[in-house]
């Protein structure tokens, strides 16, 4: 089977749903080619852009501390301002679709998570900003009774390590499981979905409401739904008296079904065509430019043409770049990859420190066209986005979704 677009996306992660929807902004038609739910489902939810640089705390605005990246930085590549129409992109489509992410402060972002500590991000929720902890004078983290990955007397024993909460006083509070006495433990994900129902939200307006008072933040996991979250945040921060904060948490990532569910319905809005449940195997090219992708379906080959084309399948753990012995290379086009000649020189012995091989990638030039090491551009319709990307370490850096959004959307300007 074969269908034809004017751009073909591959990847279903949030550069690969970003690039499909700003191709589609430009009046393209588009198809999208999606194996999975992408890394994006396994999120937090907060779009981080830059938490730091040469191992140090991003101060300020991060956007001013592009210029201090390497030159092979896709930040560095695309340039400060394609990632300012990126950001500005994005946070109009999650507004309209009722999940407003902003930043109000100019600066990065410290949000709590479920282990008690705080993280940097750009975008996140109104319910994860930290200032509603400053403006609180009771906090009280709150667990449910078979909830694994979230416990509250950790949570604050940790917060109250923190020296702008000392003197707060901190107590946990645990509600039981609305499930009874299962079989399994539950997970955040599993409280979102039954937190989306007007059922849930009662259970949990019920669970808080007996220890609320007008100077208490509630700091829960992530569970005030996926569907409803920003009604449901509004009604019982109201109807309480108090504020509801909610910590960002371990995978399942319910921030980030959020947002893929919001970009899903975006796309179905703009007419993208989704091939869902196929992989992506190999390109067919002529000369400078590409031709089609080759798809695997469960029943079927699928072969999808298109004038232009957005690789966005992820890194190594997503199965866009590939690993052997001696060598890494890119898994549709069968690029090689500037790796290291030894193996023990792809990672560094302390774990925390950056990894060699996490800045392994594509080399682009500043539209994205794969390049070979002379500069020369390899395929002038093909253009890579997100994970695949050479030159940055988004776990050190703290930049993953903030890369893949700005370079899935700059991808999508060159089509």
């Amino acid at each position: 089977m074969m269908r034809a677009s004017d751009v073909v996306v591959v990847g279903s992660g949030m550069a690969g749903l970003t690039a499909a929807l700003a191709a589609a902004a430009r009046g393209r038609s588009v198809t999208l080619a999606a194996r999975g739910a992408g890394a994006l489902a396994i999120g937090g939810g907060c779009v981080d852009l830059l938490g730091y640089v040469n191992g140090r705390i991003v101060r300020g605005n991060p956007l001013d501390s592009i210029g201090l990246l390497p030159e092979g930085h896709p930040y560095r590549i695309i340039g400060a301002q394609a990632v300012r129409d990126a950001l500005d992109f994005f946070e109009d489509v999650c507004r309209r679709h009722d999940l407003p992410m902003s930043n109000e402060g100019g600066e990065n972002v410290w949000i709590p998570t479920i282990l008690g500590t705080f993280r940097p991000t750009w975008l996140c929720l109104a319910s994860q900003d930290r200032r509603l902890l400053a403006q609180a004078e009771k906090i009280a983290a709150v667990g449910v009774r078979s909830l694994k990955d979230c416990h509250a007397g950790m949570v604050v024993r940790m917060l109250g390590r923190q020296k702008n909460l000392q003197g707060k006083p901190i107590v946990s509070l645990e509600l039981p499981s609305p499930f009874g006495a299962t079989h399994r433990n539950i997970t955040p994900l599993d409280l979102a979905r039954f937190v989306d129902t007007e059922q849930g939200e009662e259970w949990l307006r019920r669970g808080l409401e007996p220890h609320a008072s007008s100077g208490t933040a509630f700091l829960l996991p992530p569970v005030l739904g996926i569907v409803r979250t920003r009604e449901i945040w509004n009604r019982l921060s109201e109807g309480l008296g108090c504020r509801i904060m909610e910590m960002a948490s371990t995978p399942p990532g319910v921030g980030g079904l959020r947002i893929r569910r919001v970009l899903t319905d975006a796309l179905a809005e703009a007419g993208v065509v989704m091939a869902e449940n196929v992989r992506a195997v190999r390109a067919r090219v002529q000369g400078n430019r590409c031709l089609s992708i080759e798809c695997e379906a469960p029943d079927r080959m699928r072969e999808l043409r298109g004038e232009s084309f957005i690789i966005a399948t992820g890194g190594f753990f997503g199965g866009g770049l590939l690993a052997e012995p001696g060598r890494a290379r890119e898994a549709l086009f069968g690029l090689e990859l500037d790796a290291p000649d030894l193996v023990e020189d792809w990672s560094t012995p302390n774990v925390f420190d950056a990894q060699p091989y996490a800045c392994l990638g594509v080399r682009v030039n500043p539209r994205l066209n794969p390049v070979d090491a002379a500069g020369a551009v390899l395929w002038e319709n093909v253009f890579f986005a997100g994970r695949s990307l050479a030159g940055y370490d988004f776990v050190a850096e703290k930049s993953g979704n903030g890369v893949a959004l700005a370079s899935g959307y700059h991808a999508a300007q060159q089509c």
